[in-house]
């Protein structure tokens, strides 16, 4: 445990170390308020300082996120061919419907040329069983009518039973020969209905080989080259719709309860530290991941910037407590650590490391490193070293 100490203070010193050294050289290329003093100290002038003070504000729990768009599509083609050409472009916006690339078409063209085909020669067959229709319908209306006049000629004992049944014969044929017209035409209705699927099937694969936007979006990556071999299902180009994006983040299982859908959330994204964008909560999944303790909460957000893959967090209301802030401008960063010169009751600047905490609009909460009371520089920290004479402003 003593060893632990003695490293951990050993790499506190040396991180104090580097942001000595980065101060000392920053200061060095500043301009100085007045030459150095008797001990050889810098004097920096028009120092404007502050105390620190402990101040009541709404806290916030914090859940790291990816920003990713709401609508994001995989586009992959509907037919096996040969890539004949890619249109779309990493990067490049497409209107929904503009073609991405084309598949080789020569063999759907030959099945669709072959459906026409048959469509036609099944047409020209309806059209004879339409004839033979109208044929025997008129041949069944005479055999018909020839009946009633021999069957009235039968009664009044004019004709004889043979030639009654004779006409009889004819007519109950002329029947069975409209009968078999109207099944042949039926027959010839399924056959073109049949064929003109088949001529429709063929269009929709001949149109399967434009590969089209389904909304209008940006290209974020190109997966084939002319040449390739297209396969259904297998995605050639991905989309994303760039007006509606969100931001998933992993929060701790412990505001499960808390979040709900249309709950008011802060985010705070990487790219823009300073900007706090306002958001509401869309999606809870409760599903809680029993490795890390967490669940996943999406937001949706908008506002210019936004790309899917962007790293963000989720500031979640905690209720209201004591913190302890500073202005952003008071801080000094350099080797990767945090700093605020602290200036002494003898007005001599000293450079102490910070932890800093959430943002605060131009206020930065600070976890470590400093007590209320305190007295530090705010401006113009980037002249200041450590140990230089501070002349505040009057």
């Amino acid at each position: 445990m003593r060893l632990e100490r003695r490293g951990a203070f050993g790499r506190r010193v040396a991180a104090a170390g580097i942001l000595l050294a980065a101060a000392v050289a920053l200061a060095g290329c500043g301009e100085k308020g007045k030459p150095a003093g008797s001990a050889g100290r810098p004097v920096v002038t028009d120092v404007e300082t502050a105390v620190v003070a402990a101040s009541p504000r709404e806290k916030f729990a914090e859940a790291v996120g990816t920003v990713r768009a709401v609508t994001v599509a995989a586009v992959s083609p509907q037919v096996m061919g040969r890539v004949t050409a890619v249109y779309a472009a990493e990067g490049s916006a497409v209107a929904k419907g503009a073609v991405l690339a084309t598949i080789d078409d020569e063999a759907v063209r030959a099945q669709l040329a072959a459906a026409e085909g048959a469509v036609v020669e099944v047409e020209a067959g309806r059209e004879e069983a339409e004839r033979a229709v109208a044929q025997a319908e008129a041949g069944r209306t005479l055999a018909e009518k020839t009946f009633g006049r021999i069957k009235t000629l039968h009664e009044e004992k004019v004709v004889t039973r043979q030639e009654f049944e004779e006409v009889e014969a004819r007519k109950t044929v002329a029947v069975k020969e409209y009968e078999r017209a109207l099944e042949r035409r039926a027959q010839m209705d399924a056959r073109v209905s049949q064929a003109k699927a088949g001529a429709n099937a063929a269009r929709t694969a001949l149109s399967y080989t434009k590969v089209t936007a389904p909304f209008s979006g940006i290209v974020t990556e190109k997966r084939i080259d002319a040449g390739s071999m297209a396969v259904p299902g297998v995605p050639i180009v991905m989309m994303e719709d760039p007006r509606r994006y969100r931001i998933e983040a992993s929060v701790p299982e412990t505001f499960l309860p808390l979040l709900k859908v249309g709950a008011r959330v802060e985010v705070v994204l990487d790219s823009a530290p300073g900007k706090t964008i306002p958001a509401a909560i869309s999606e809870v999944v409760p599903l809680v991941d029993p490795s890390t303790r967490t669940f996943t909460a999406k937001a949706d957000i908008r506002g210019p910037g936004l790309r899917t893959g962007l790293y963000g967090r989720i500031r979640i209301g905690a209720g209201t407590g004591t913190v302890l802030a500073v202005p952003r401008r008071a801080l000094s960063r350099a080797g990767g650590y945090e700093g605020l010169f602290v200036v002494t009751p003898d007005n001599t600047a000293r450079l102490v490391l910070v932890t800093t905490g959430a943002a605060y609009g131009d206020d930065v909460e600070v976890l470590s490193g400093i007590e209320p009371g305190t007295r530090i520089a705010v401006s113009p920290v980037e002249r200041l070293v450590d140990g230089a004479r501070v002349e505040p402003r009057r």
